[in-house]
């Protein structure tokens, strides 16, 4: 099932999903830790199949520049950034309000590795940072100093991919590149007492994609490599404590699945 919602050259694949209000903006973060917004009023309309347009002919990219976070904007809260190499940092979001420059430097991505991935918090939960390699940790937000610090250790050749805000009774949807699928209970992963330990199996995967704070009443959207979109809800996904190798949530022929975010339409 799904449709064939986006063209676009193999070259240069979907590589992030967005739900936002025509009254937010988007966060923009690139690979060389500079953020930008961009409101979502600005952007066209587009019908299914279409191309649409390129975010680097709007934003002034330096050579060898690319998206590396897409996150739409909060009033409120904190957002937690994590790099590649398992770095985390927190900042508060009227940082980056109104008044943030365009391409405001974040951090040196050259001490800390290029960001991987960002979500908001209250101030007063839990990440849940995860890996390529389907690894996971979970630890009190507040454990991160305001200069940062190492949030995940990595084994060899792994990578972060994803952060999500969680609590005791949250569930976090982990989706692998094969299109499996799996709710992964919090009750039923230990919490650390501090960051930077290494991580647990959260799912049996050769490649996780990313995960995802999801509820009962939540959609979960996936996109892939060639286009293909699909929506399903949370509930249809068999909840589990312990580590398992998923579901089929996204039927791939010759293809693999690149983004998903979960949320409430209408």
């Amino acid at each position: 099932m799904g449709i064939f919602d986006l063209e676009t050259p193999e070259s240069d694949p979907p590589a992030f999903l967005a739900i936002a209000d025509e009254s937010q903006y988007l966060l923009l973060i690139t690979n060389h830790a500079r953020a930008f917004r961009l409101p979502v009023n600005q952007l066209p309309e587009s019908p299914v199949r279409s191309r649409g347009q390129r975010l680097v002919e709007r934003l002034p990219f330096r050579p060898n520049e690319r998206l590396a976070v897409v996150l739409p904007g909060q009033p409120n809260g904190y957002m937690a950034l994590i790099t590649e190499r398992g770095h985390v940092r927190r900042m508060r979001y009227h940082f980056l309000g109104d008044n943030l420059r365009p391409g405001t430097l974040l951090f040196e991505p050259q001490e800390l590795g290029a960001p991987a991935a960002a979500c908001w918090t209250r101030g007063e939960e839990e990440l849940f940072i995860a890996t390529r390699q389907g690894k996971a940790i979970r630890f009190a937000e507040q454990r991160v100093p305001h200069s940062g610090c190492l949030g995940i250790r990595l084994d060899r050749d792994d990578t972060v991919v994803a952060v999500a805000p969680v609590q005791e009774e949250s569930t976090v949807f982990l989706l692998s590149a094969d299109g499996k699928g799996s709710l992964r209970q919090m009750a039923g992963f230990a919490a650390n007492k501090a960051p930077g330990a290494g991580g647990k199996v959260a799912l049996k995967t050769d490649q996780l994609v990313g995960a995802i704070t999801t509820t009962d009443g939540d959609d979960i959207f996936v996109i892939s490599k060639l286009g293909k979109i699909i929506r399903f809800q949370a509930v249809e996904v068999p909840a589990k404590e312990g580590t398992v190798q998923g579901v089929n949530c996204m039927t791939l022929r010759a293809d693999e699945t690149t983004a998903l975010i979960a949320g409430r339409l209408g």
